[in-house]
């Protein structure tokens, strides 16, 4: 090998295995920011409005060229509508995108996102049109701004002992937001208006420092209209107003031109629509043709939506669907490819090999054609941008064939055995984080959907599974379970717990669930003593700070004599923040209450959950019985037991269907047992004659006895 192939070898390893490889780990930590999740949420909101606009913007260059003046003049300025709502629509949809993540009520997000807008906005000028002068960073800040003030003033209201279990506490925090935020805004107008105005007149300065006058604030102008697409952001949208005035710019200057007044410029919006914009920014055209040159790409199924959009520089499917945003991999050629493009464009007109541009071309028109006419028909202009797509396939290739080396979407699952977090680099449009928070958001809202009907055409109940002493056949437990009763009488299982886990409101379930499960069992079964109430709490449940209180609230009246409350929590379902579930459970059991891990042994992992969470209770999943069947299963059984029996808890296996499943369990040393083969779930008012007629004979077996004695 000689010293050449050695010195690339190595490189390219380094490139692969080292670099490349840190910045896949760093993608981590930006898929988990809230902020960048925030901001990606609200410009995948704007997505369509821009390929919307981008069409728009054809029809306008297809009037205008038939010669339908009219229908192209209603055309732009329908076209600039749409980039004037696309602001508002950023800062509504963080609002939307806070609700949802953080089970709060969208109308109030909403409306404090607007109004933090506003009084932002009247900071900087009290004449603004509100609807028709707002900047992307206004937007975006003034959004999260608000929704973190209030979720702080929310979390310092809930710690107040009055407030814990008030219903209104979500309007209350609302306007107290609004009031800090307009105190604060007050105090800044009237204290300190010299020094906001100075800020904005540095930003003012910083702008003009990317206007392309020359050269090397041309290569700035590049970079800022590449580099915010990182967090999804269009840099024209960011600094509309450089693109404004350089445009107008340009149309002067060809005019002057025309007139023989003035030579023409290197630099024009059509420079850069020309050289450093095919297929929309980055020169996306080069990706689409490196997808197409790797046959097992799973993003070749991205082109069907991408490629045709690319053909009018419509990229947006493109930049998320990949996607370009939050990776750090992909956004060095996305930045590189243009900036390389500028170079060779810049210094080949500049020396006189490829003509200025000479006429104003719409952005959305095909790549070719575009060169074509704005160059004034050079064939040499054609040969130099057929250069610069192959000189994009070749920056792009090396990236897009390490994006292919990560075979499977994103799975950000905590691994609750080792403590670590995997992430995977995401392999399809439909896979992608940003693509998937659009149908987490459709779902959500199916999931709203059928929620209301429950709600509408029917109502709760309550359901009791007893749990039964092996040695005695005697109940020595009651799980409680939800169900659903149409007006019809028709009984539906949980089967619509999902949609509550969808849109984060099991908490409200299971306290639902826990309040009329002991309120039933004081009124109905106080007679009945020595008992165990089991209540299912989800993951989500246990890391809700209203727990504590509510637990507090509800056992603030004593259960029936003998009684105990007991949590399962459920094994086969992940949980985010392991620490703070451990520290809820240490907390409830200060306050004496039993718990109980259900369905072990079909879930994440397992031996983690019985080293790490103080437990009173396993419940062996039904997979263990089934299990039975299986040659050594039987000793599977046996050597669990044995697992369970070490940290001295009771064991209770469920799905227990027949007798000889019960001879086996019973052999293998487990002492509780749920399932048909004793009762199915039933009702409270068939439960409760079970308990009497237990009761009784308990009482007449006691009375035997003593006569005996």
């Amino acid at each position: 090998m000689s010293l050449i192939a050695l010195g690339n070898f190595v490189i390219k390893e380094w490139l692969y295995n080292n670099l490349l490889r840190r910045l896949n780990n760093s993608q981590i930590k930006l898929l988990n920011n809230r902020y960048a999740n925030a901001i990606i949420a609200s410009t995948m909101a704007i997505v369509p409005l821009s390929i919307v606009r981008g069409l728009v913007i054809t029809a306008s260059v297809i009037c205008d060229t038939a010669g339908f003046n009219s229908a192209a003049v209603w055309f732009m300025q329908l076209q600039i509508g749409f980039l004037a709502l696309a602001p508002l629509v950023m800062n509504i949809y963080i609002a939307v995108h806070w609700a949802v993540r953080n089970r709060l009520s969208q109308i109030y997000c909403i409306a404090l996102s607007i109004s933090t807008l506003m009084i932002f906005r009247r900071i900087l000028d009290n004449n603004a049109q509100f609807f028709l002068d707002i900047s992307i960073p206004m937007a975006l800040a003034s959004g999260i701004i608000g929704n973190v003030l209030q979720e702080i003033v929310s979390k310092k209201l809930l710690k107040i002992r009055q407030w814990n279990d008030n219903t209104n506490i979500t309007i209350v925090s609302f306007f107290i937001t609004l009031g800090i935020i307009a105190l604060f805004s007050s105090v800044i107008k009237l204290g300190a208006e010299i020094y906001v105005t100075n800020v904005m007149s540095f930003f003012s300065r910083i702008s003009v420092y990317f206007y392309p006058t020359d050269f090397l604030h041309g290569i700035s102008y590049v970079l800022l209209r590449s580099v915010p697409w990182f967090f999804g952001l269009h840099g024209y949208y960011l600094f509309m107003d450089i693109d404004v005035a350089f445009t107008a710019a340009a149309k002067v200057n060809i005019s002057e031109w025309h007139a023989g007044h003035s030579a023409l410029n290197i630099l024009s919006p059509v420079f850069y629509d020309m050289w450093c914009n095919s297929g929309g920014t980055g020169n996306t055209l080069s990706l689409i043709i490196c997808i197409l040159m790797q046959p097992k790409s799973p993003h070749r199924r991205l082109l069907s939506i991408a490629a045709p959009m690319a053909l009018f520089n419509i990229n947006e499917p493109l930049i998320f669907g990949f996607p370009i945003v939050l990776n750090p991999v992909m956004i060095i050629p996305f930045v590189l490819t243009p900036l390389t493009a500028y170079l060779v464009a810049y210094g080949a007109t500049y020396m006189d090999l490829i003509p200025r541009i000479s006429e104003i071309v719409s952005w959305s028109t095909p790549g070719p054609l575009k060169v074509w006419l704005a160059s004034g028909h050079s064939v040499s202009a054609l040969i130099v941008y057929l250069l610069l797509l192959v000189l994009g396939v070749i920056i792009y290739h090396p990236f897009v064939k390490s994006s292919l080396k990560q075979s499977v979407a994103e799975n950000t699952n905590l691994d609750l055995l080792t403590g670590e977090m995997k992430v995977n680099q995401p392999a399809d449009f439909e896979m992608v984080p940003n693509y998937s928070h659009v149908v987490e958001q459709n779902n959500y809202i199916e999931a709203q959907r059928q929620i209301e009907k429950l709600q509408r055409d029917g109502q709760f109940i309550l359901y009791f599974q007893p749990q039964v002493r092996i040695a005695d056949s005697k109940i020595v437990a009651l799980e409680v379970l939800i169900r659903h009763q149409s007006d019809a009488g028709k009984i539906t299982p949980p089967v619509f717990l999902k949609y509550y886990e969808q849109t984060g409101m099991m908490p409200e379930i299971d306290f639902w669930v826990m309040e009329h499960a002991l309120d039933y069992v004081r009124e109905h079964m106080s007679d009945c003593e020595k008992m165990t109430l089991s209540v299912n709490i989800s993951p989500q449940t246990l890391i809700d700070y209203r727990l504590p209180n509510l637990v507090r609230k509800v056992m603030a009246t004593p259960l029936p004599s003998g009684w105990n409350l007991e949590f399962e929590i459920t094994e086969s379902q992940k949980v985010q923040d392991p620490v703070r579930v451990a520290e809820v459970l240490e907390k409830l059991r200060e306050l004496g209450i039993k718990i109980a891990l259900d369905d072990f042994g079909s879930g994440y992992s397992t031996l983690h959950y019985l080293t790490r969470y103080p437990l009173d209770k396993i419940k062996l999943d039904r997979s263990m019985v089934l299990g039975l069947a299986k040659p050594d299963g039987f000793n599977f059984l046996q050597q669990v037991v044995k697992l369970c029996t070490v940290i001295q808890c009771e064991i209770l296996i469920e799905g227990v269907e027949t007798q000889q499943e019960l001879e086996l369990v019973q052999k293998a040393g487990i002492e509780l047992c749920q399932g048909f083969f004793y009762y199915r779930p039933l009702p409270g008012d068939v439960v409760y004659p079970l308990l009497k007629e237990q009761r009784q004979q308990a009482s007449l077996a006691h009375q035997q006895v003593a006569a005996t004695v």
